[in-house]
């Protein structure tokens, strides 16, 4: 899992102006929490989110499984031992005598080893690796998803937190003019409209301010419940990442030529290969079983008082099975159409998976470049919006500006600052898309 944060040579002047415009923010947080990283967020995931650790005990359990399937393979062993007791006695031989007892003794060893059943074993057990290959798979897949899910999580978190500041600058600059409209209305220089349209004004940039704040909460709750954290932590993002320039960003090629890597398309290949043994196993059902078995045995109405005596009264016996269905209705026909049809299908839902990972990583892509440039557009509009509107306020203090010039000079501002906003978020998110879509 890779996070790229482009440094640029006229990145300490945005983040000059970051600091002016987020400081504060950040202060009153940092004062009661902390500001956490993208890093230590990362570091956190791994430890605490509850998805990825269920994927890791679906894998622990696919690996078990495996394990289990190589038990056809192993002989299978056993030793009994046994005591009865009768209420009459009985009659037994040992060494040509006649022995009276109540009580009857035994013990007994056996052993079964399989040599050949037909090859479903091994296709059982092939099939038993693959499936563990695929929960290891769907692990390492929750993973890089879960990683996507944080880094958009966070970047909705640092988005929050910037329009968070926004609104309040917002807010105490249309305090400032109302007050400026406010004298001029005592001078009778503004009218009664314009008065009254600030006043508007205020009302929606403290509304703003509220959902600014209800949404900065909503973000941080998301990001602690993401890392099992209990809700009410106070922590407070990072604002200082930028994005690369548009030179920095690889070509699509790079991401395009990595789809196999993508945990969903090899998940689909290695059920393609679950399907074709499948297939062959259901034609391997038509062959025989053969098995080799021992025993061993002894018994007798008095415990014997030596081992010699349980090896010259004692008995084996060694013996070949074979089992052979000839003749089993039509469920073996029909098990070979069911494995065929199922592998049609995988075949299919393998070139779906292509065609669909190739496509998504495309459009991650574009929309990655798209929020670079939207990045670059929204700088230069905003030094464009700070310099129209501190004409436009001067122009309005001496009476050369409308009202709704001032306002639309500070509308252009919040504008442009949003939109520089979400193309830092859209960048980090879509490229950590790109990331989890490549397999990277």
């Amino acid at each position: 899992m890779k996070i790229y944060i482009g440094h640029r040579t006229g990145a300490v002047f945005v983040v000059l102006l970051f600091a002016i415009a987020f400081g504060q923010q950040a202060q009153n947080y940092t004062q009661s929490g902390t500001v956490m990283t993208l890093a230590e967020a990362e570091s956190l995931l791994l430890e605490r989110n509850n998805d990825i650790k269920v994927a890791r005990a679906q894998y622990e359990q696919a690996a078990a499984n495996y394990l289990s399937a190589w038990s056809p393979f192993l002989p299978t062993a056993g030793f009994s031992a046994n005591w009865r007791r009768y209420d009459h006695q009985m009659i037994s031989i040992r060494n040509d005598q006649f022995i009276y007892s109540r009580n009857s003794y035994s013990l007994g060893l056996s052993a079964d080893f399989p040599l050949f059943s037909g090859g479903r074993d091994l296709i059982a057990l092939k099939e038993a690796k693959l499936s563990a290959d695929i929960s290891r798979l769907a692990y390492e897949d929750t993973r890089r998803r879960m990683h996507y899910q944080l880094v958009q999580a966070y970047f909705n978190f640092v988005r929050a937190a910037m329009q968070l500041e926004i609104a309040r600058q917002s807010l105490a600059r249309i305090q400032d003019e109302q007050k400026i409209v406010q004298k001029k209305y005592s001078l009778g220089s503004a009218s009664e409209m314009d008065l009254s349209r600030i006043r508007v004004q205020v009302a929606q940039k403290q509304f703003a301010l509220v959902q600014a704040e209800n949404n900065f909460d909503r973000a941080r709750e998301n990001l602690c419940a993401m890392l099992s954290l209990p809700l009410d932590t106070l922590i407070y993002p990072d604002t200082t990442y930028l994005p690369k320039s548009a030179g920095e960003i690889p070509p699509v090629e790079h991401f395009l030529d990595r789809y196999k890597r993508n945990n969903s398309w090899r998940q689909a290949s290695l059920d393609l290969k679950i399907k074709k043994l499948d297939r062959l196993s259901s034609f391997l059902a038509y062959l025989p079983r053969v098995s080799l078995s021992g025993s061993w045995g002894w018994s007798g109405g008095e415990t014997p008082q030596s081992l010699s005596e349980i090896r010259d009264d004692g008995s084996a016996s060694f013996g070949l099975s074979l089992s052979w269905t000839l003749f089993s209705g039509t469920s073996r026909i029909g098990s070979i159409r069911r494995s065929a049809a199922s592998l049609e299908a995988a075949k299919s839902s393998l070139n779906k998976s292509t065609i669909s990972v190739q496509r998504d990583i495309r459009e991650a892509y574009r929309m990655m470049v798209e929020a670079v440039e939207s990045y670059n557009l929204a700088t230069v509009q905003i030094e464009d919006a700070r310099l129209n509107l501190e004409t436009v306020q001067k122009r309005y203090e001496l009476g050369g500006a409308t009202l709704l010039e001032l306002l639309d000079g500070e509308l252009a501002l919040e504008q442009a600052q949003l939109q520089r906003i979400n193309a830092i978020a859209d960048y980090y998110t879509y490229r950590a898309q790109l990331e989890w879509l490549a397999g990277e």
